[in-house]
């Protein structure tokens, strides 16, 4: 198969456990495939604020990046918007309005920070453990207390996606119900959390973007994940390859399974199908 293009999720798949960094195996890997005329990609659910450097370090490899689960499509080099999906106000005002009846925490993504209550904030402290790195790495550098979320994102100049970042077990269902009757996009992005987009924002409809973009057929693209919001890149793809750590359904999606992430499963699959 003739790849020209690598989509690679970040979190759970090329990033390693300390969420900033490629292994040496990976980014030799990368970088050989780079070399050889392949186009290397971040397909992220991550704003392009909370890029990290091992990204930044080598935006040679294709100098575009899919953000926020498809919401925007951005240039490396100087953080050029190319392509946009934000969320409109007819889901974003009931989602705010839902959540607070279900005692669920929310946030916003917009104007390059994260916006939420301080009740929600407190929520998340509560909750702890699980919430550990969102709240000490996320929400203590981009977090944003407002008084009135609703009100924030009428006034925003767009929202590249929501959180429900804790969901708690008892809760599932009728938030499930809940998020089914909105007009918004949605998928389970860990255990108990929820990111949502516009409908038409996927990181599928931005692999096709960034394919247009570079001239490459998404025939020979491949794509790496490890996450729900990862099955609609893995089945548009050329080649779809989940990490050895991702659930049964995102395996089940893709073309083939690598190792997980923690043992370089996102550098054998460039070896194996590109190298």
């Amino acid at each position: 198969m003739d790849i020209r293009l690598v989509a690679m999720d970040l979190d759970g798949t090329a990033l390693q456990a300390d969420r900033k960094t490629f292994s040496p195996r990976l980014e030799a890997a990368l970088s050989a495939a780079h070399r050889r005329g392949v186009y290397i990609v971040p397909v992220t659910g991550r704003q392009f604020f909370f890029l990290p450097p091992a990204v930044h370090k080598n935006v040679e490899w294709a100098g575009l990046a899919v953000l926020s689960n498809g919401g925007e499509v951005r240039r490396l080099t100087d953080g050029a918007l190319l392509q946009a999906h934000y969320l409109e106000l007819d889901g974003l005002l009931p989602l705010i309005d839902m959540a607070a009846q279900l005692g669920l925490p929310v946030e916003v993504s917009a104007n390059g920070g994260l916006y939420l209550t301080r009740e929600s904030w407190e929520r998340q402290r509560e909750v702890g453990g699980p919430l550990r790195f969102h709240l000490d790495e996320i929400l203590a550098g981009f977090g944003h207390a407002v008084d009135d979320l609703s009100a924030f994102c009428r006034a925003a100049q767009g929202v590249d996606k929501a959180n429900l970042p804790y969901i708690p077990d008892e809760t599932r269902a009728a938030a499930e119900r809940m998020l089914n009757s909105l007009p918004l996009s949605w998928f389970w992005s860990g255990p108990r959390s929820v990111e949502l987009g516009h409908p038409d924002a996927s990181k599928a409809a931005g692999l096709l973007e960034v394919c247009r973009l570079l001239g490459v057929d998404p025939a020979q693209a491949m794509a790496l994940g490890d996450s729900g919001n990862d099955i609609p890149m893995l089945q548009c793809a050329g080649l779809g390859v989940a990490m050895g750590n991702a659930p049964a359904e995102v395996k089940k999606a893709a073309g083939a399974v690598s190792a997980p992430y923690d043992r370089d499963g996102a550098a054998l699959a460039v070896e194996q199908y590109v190298l």
